[in-house]
């Protein structure tokens, strides 16, 4: 009940952190001016996903894949062993040796796909040059990228009880937060104009803003 209730009020000060950032990626993302070249590619992902989302296909079975796969990567991470693996169109389940609530949710801030094309290429590029593909590098980022962003957005609709075993403010508030840093420092590679850097101390300065004059309020 301790925790619990400690896990509460981290997610109740961590949402001024998520309008922080939201604020800050929104700044950055308005001076992004270049769309051409390379960048287009990831755009042509981004938008191809979402017609294939919206009117052909929703990619549930890959979707639980890796994110089961990021349950599994989690738990390997914290020391511990998977005992079982299963996934469907449906849904999917893992039994582990711990638990905690980072491998809980883990999978809601990992884009297990868009991760796997970037390692493969970097792996690949080590021993030949493969320049000549990374507009297709830069399509799947985005295709992949978009599809863990729209298939978890989804998945937080239904009650998940990972979300809620964990609590659902400090989830969805840890979750929110982590996606916007990870598709930022994605963006920083690919956008010229997109700092990292500067959304990191620009929502460290916003919401530490808030944090103070909350503080006057009350004091």
């Amino acid at each position: 009940m301790i925790l619990r209730i400690f896990k509460v009020l981290i997610g109740i000060l961590l949402l001024p952190v998520t309008v922080a950032a939201s604020s800050a990626f929104a700044g950055q993302l308005s001076r992004i001016q270049e769309f051409q070249g390379l960048p287009g590619y990831f755009l042509k992902g981004v938008i191809c996903y979402l017609i294939m989302h919206l009117i052909l296909y929703k990619p549930n079975y890959f979707y639980v894949l890796g994110h089961e796969i990021a349950h599994a990567l989690a738990t390997f991470i914290c020391g511990g062993q998977v005992r079982s693996f299963g996934f469907s169109s449906q849904g999917g389940g893992i039994s582990t040796t711990k638990s905690n609530f980072f491998i809980a949710l883990f999978p809601y801030f990992f884009p297990t796909y868009t991760l796997f094309f970037w390692l493969v290429y970097f792996l690949v590029s080590l021993f030949r040059d493969i320049s000549s593909f990374t507009p297709h590098l830069l399509f799947l980022i985005g295709f992949s990228l978009t599809l863990h962003l729209v298939m978890t957005i989804e998945a937080m609709k239904i009650k998940q009880s990972d979300i809620f075993k964990t609590g659902y403010i400090f989830s969805v508030s840890t979750i929110y937060i982590l996606n916007v840093f990870l598709v930022s420092l994605i963006l920083s590679v690919i956008f010229k104009e997109f700092s990292f850097t500067s959304l990191f101390h620009s929502t460290l300065h916003r919401a530490g803003d808030m944090y103070y004059a909350f503080y006057k309020y009350l004091f």
